[in-house]
This record gives structure tokens, sequence and C-alpha cells, in this order.
């Protein structure tokens, strides 16, 4: 996504100074329209805008400053108002976190700053930021259970702990170690070429 945008950015800037030179200087030639415009009117930039990518960009945009915005004035809402903007930013949260727009640590903090914004209580306040930890503890706990039965099930990954061992062992016993490192340094050379030679396709 960051990668598209780095790319999309310029681009953007780049019609739009194109559009401003051509209509600022009526005297210089016009370029001819494109295909594209030809056909059906719409101008390169308003294509690019239209785009899944650009408008995902903005609503995501949307988003961010509409959560600014309800940190910012909170306190200033009536009851309801703040309630039902909570609301619509948890469901935000929600998505973005289950596309992987927002990590694990971006989405307890939105969501522990919505408790702290809409909670008057300071003993519900707490109840609930610590349900909140708990709840991504215990995710937490479950994908490392399942990333570790992954590695207890793959073959690659039993052949590197084979040799890790064998590696350690012999780096400990070594009277030399190569010019300019460290034992340490040794270690996690050999450790790192260990696993590439396990995992090489």
């Amino acid at each position: 996504m960051k990668n598209w945008l780095t790319l999309l950015v310029p681009c953007v800037v780049l019609v739009a100074a194109i559009v401003w030179w051509q209509r600022d200087d009526p005297g210089k030639p016009v370029a001819p329209r494109s295909s594209v415009e030809a056909a059906d009117g719409v101008s390169p930039l308003a294509s690019l805008q239209a785009t899944p990518q650009a408008q995902e960009h903005l609503e995501r945009q949307r988003f961010e400053a509409d959560a600014k915005d309800f940190f910012a004035r909170s306190a200033s809402l009536r009851a309801v108002e703040r309630s039902e903007r909570a609301d619509a930013l948890t469901r935000q949260i929600d998505k973005y976190e289950a596309a992987g727009g927002l990590s694990a640590g971006e989405a307890v903090l939105l969501r522990t700053a919505l408790v702290k914004a809409t909670v008057d209580d300071p003993a519900r306040q707490a109840e609930q930021v610590a349900a909140i930890a708990d709840r991504y503890r215990a995710h937490a706990d479950r994908r490392m259970a399942a990333f570790l039965e992954q590695q207890r099930n793959d073959p690659r990954f039993q052949a590197y702990k084979a040799r890790e061992a064998q590696v350690v062992a012999e780096v400990m016993a070594a009277t030399t170690i190569p010019a300019g490192l460290t034992r340490d340094q040794y270690l996690r050379q050999r450790l790192q070429e260990e696993r590439e030679r396990a995992y090489a396709p």
C-alpha cells in the first residue's frame, strides 16, 4: 500500500501541474486529449482519483481525520453523539484490523483511547481496558501456539534446529575466529547461513 502511494502522489502532482500550466498560458498549444478523455470526457486526473486504490487511500485519510477530531472534541460532545461516533470508529478499527491495515498494537491503542473517551467511571474504564488487553494477549498466545505447531511440522525448520545445535557447539569450541569478528558475530553469521541453506528453494 505505502509503495503504491509513493508512486501515486507524484503522478497526481504531475498531472495537476500540466493541467494548471496549460490553463494558465492559453498561447501554448494544448496537448491532444487522451483516448480515455476523448471517449468519455473524463480527465486523466479524475480517472486516477476514481481508482479503487485512490478511493481506499481517501477513505483511510477520512478515518484518521475522524479519529483525530473525535479524540480532540470528545469531552465537549453530547453523550449520544459521543457514543455514536465511538461506535462508528470501532467498526472502522475492526475493518482495518481485519484487513491488515492496523497492527494489533495500533488497534489496542485506539480501542483503549475510545474507552477513556467514552467511559467516565474510572473503575469501569480500568475493567474495559483490562478486557481489551486480555483479549489481545489471548489472541497473541493462540497465534504463537499455531506458529510453534507449524514449525514442529516443518521439516526445513527441524533440519535447521538440528544444524543449529551443531553450529553452536562448533563455534563455542573454536580456538580461532575469522579476523575482525567476535565469537557472537561469527555465530550469528554461521546460523544465518544455516537458515538460508535450510529454507533455500
